[in-house]
């Protein structure tokens, strides 16, 4: 999938999901798109799996559409899943990304939460608030090729 972010888009979106994961105090924060594709990522602790958990959280939040639809509202933007030790906070921004933040104990949901708003809000802005593109071409003269002599369908160890 070719990513449509332009540097400068690239470096503000580092830092929001950089101040998000510092301000609320989280394990990590993903920028995934409505696939699961994590598009952006910062953490402060690794997790096995991440490309896993942002298919599967993307998953389940799409899903909840459908519910939203059943109780007669137009969708839920927002979703925690809290944990014993780990818990998880899921934000849909206007340009149709998703935000995951993966926290812990030491976090206070109420304020992943507000700040989580506030880096989805900046991000959205640098979209004029329209549903993301990712299949839409680089700004720039760069060709991307695939190497056949590789299998890009399997995962390298």
């Amino acid at each position: 999938m070719l990513q449509a972010f332009s540097q400068q888009q690239n470096d503000a979106i580092e830092n929001q999901l950089m101040n998000l994961l510092v301000k609320a105090e989280a394990n990590a924060v993903y920028l995934c798109d409505r696939g699961g594709n994590i598009m952006a990522q910062k953490a402060a602790q690794a997790y096995a799996g991440e490309d896993n958990i942002a298919a599967l959280a993307s998953g389940s939040f799409y899903a909840t559409r459908v519910l939203a639809e059943l109780l007669g509202e137009a969708e839920f933007r927002h979703a925690i899943h809290q944990g014993s030790n780990t818990s998880m906070y899921m934000q849909i921004m206007d340009c149709d990304l998703l935000i995951l933040v993966v926290f812990g104990q030491e976090s206070n949901p109420g304020l992943v939460k507000l700040y989580c708003a506030e880096a989805c809000h900046a991000i959205d802005d640098m979209f004029g608030h329209q549903p993301f593109n990712s299949t839409a071409m680089p700004a720039s003269n760069t060709v991307f090729e695939l190497d056949s002599s590789r299998n890009p369908f399997q995962r390298a160890r």
